[in-house]
């Protein structure tokens, strides 16, 4: 018991220590448009603020639009370098509306493709802090921390410039 203690004590004392990641959404990225979905990539900026390299460990996120809307989540993969800012870009899928009734035809997909579309994403990113206990209770799922994200904004075409990003 006491040594339990003693490692949440010192895990609680890290926490003080070490920053958390900042998440902001910068766009959504319209990649192609099918007959039955479109695809997006969600573009992050991600900062660490910290001395320090952060290992982050999973992303958690939605996305809905007018003609659907994207749950997943997906692993980072990735470590944040110390005092850092970077892009990540995330898949996003969303089905169109009707797809689970009818396929639109190839001039809808076409049309859809040419409009401005409104989206709201929100999510969070799991990472790791520094150091061989906080990695265990990590493992252990003791003390898994995370950074919550949200915004929202239009989505242009492929290649026209994406609108400013509204965030929450």
């Amino acid at each position: 018991m006491r040594v339990l203690a003693c490692a949440l004590l010192t895990l609680l004392a890290m926490v003080g220590c070490t920053a958390s990641p900042e998440v902001r959404v910068l766009a959504l990225e319209r990649v192609s448009t099918g007959t039955n979905a479109d695809e997006f990539a969600m573009r992050l900026e991600l900062r660490n603020p910290n001395t320090i390299p952060l290992v982050l460990d999973r992303w958690s996120y939605s996305v809905s639009t007018p003609t659907g809307s994207w749950s997943t989540e997906w692993i980072a993969t990735r470590t944040l370098p110390a005092r850092s800012i970077t892009i990540e870009r995330l898949p996003v899928v969303i089905p169109h509306a009707t797809a689970t009734n009818q396929p639109t035809d190839s001039t809808t997909a076409s049309a859809m493709d040419a409009l401005p579309l409104s989206w709201r994403a929100s999510g969070s990113l799991t990472y790791l802090l520094p150091g061989q206990l906080a990695e265990t209770l990590f493992d252990l799922g003791v003390s898994r921390p995370d950074v919550g994200f949200s915004g929202s904004g239009t989505s242009a075409a492929p290649g026209a410039e994406a609108p400013a990003v509204d965030r929450q």
